[in-house]
């Protein structure tokens, strides 16, 4: 079981059942986040910056893949490691990162995603203006591309890290309801909502 399962888990548990019983219920939120659209998602808690926008997937998740774009951004160095970012179902399952290996072996899907999503990408980098310097987020390539994997990338004042992060259901589609991205560092987690409608 991976170390941020329990925390992540609570809090999607608790974002799903806020919206049971009626809209009499307020909704717990998570900390340090602003919903910015209706599928754009931003943490701040004053040393990581993080801004997720996911518009293609908040309505077509009836696949086995969801890809969320990430903005990230820490004001003291910290690392962001692949097995440390998952995805809590409303359940309470955790969800890895999907591997880039499991990725590229569904080529076929992966290019028609990828098509598919370019007309509703959200130019996450925007929201880090004050931010000259970007960094891919080297954790996927395209399925046609070539170019080098890693599984941690080091985050830094000076620098924004960009790129998808895709994420594999184990049934095959994703249910509707409210998920709960978690990116796990040395010095935290942050979590962002993310709603599939």
């Amino acid at each position: 079981m991976s170390p941020l399962a329990p925390a992540v888990a609570c809090a999607a548990l608790l974002l799903a059942g806020a919206g049971r019983g009626g809209s009499a219920q307020p909704r717990p939120e998570l900390a340090h986040v602003k919903q910015l659209g209706a599928a754009l998602s931003e943490y701040n808690d004053g040393n990581v910056h993080a801004v997720a926008a996911y518009y293609y997937s908040q309505r077509n998740h009836d696949s086995a893949w969801v890809l969320v774009e990430l903005g990230f951004n820490s004001q003291r160095a910290v690392q962001i490691n692949r097995d440390r970012i998952e995805l809590a179902t409303p359940s309470g399952d955790v969800v890895p990162l999907s591997g880039h290996r499991r990725w590229a072996l569904d080529a076929t899907r992966a290019t028609r995603l990828l098509q598919q999503v370019r007309p509703t990408r959200h130019q996450v980098r925007s929201y880090f203006k004050e931010i000259a310097d970007i960094t891919r987020l080297r954790f996927f390539i395209r399925p046609d591309d070539r170019g080098t994997i890693v599984d941690a990338m080091d985050s830094t004042s000076d620098q924004v890290l960009l790129g998808d992060l895709f994420f594999e259901s184990p049934t095959g589609a994703w249910e509707r309801g409210r998920y709960v991205l978690a990116i796990g560092h040395q010095r935290g987690v942050a979590q962002l909502p993310i709603e599939l409608r």
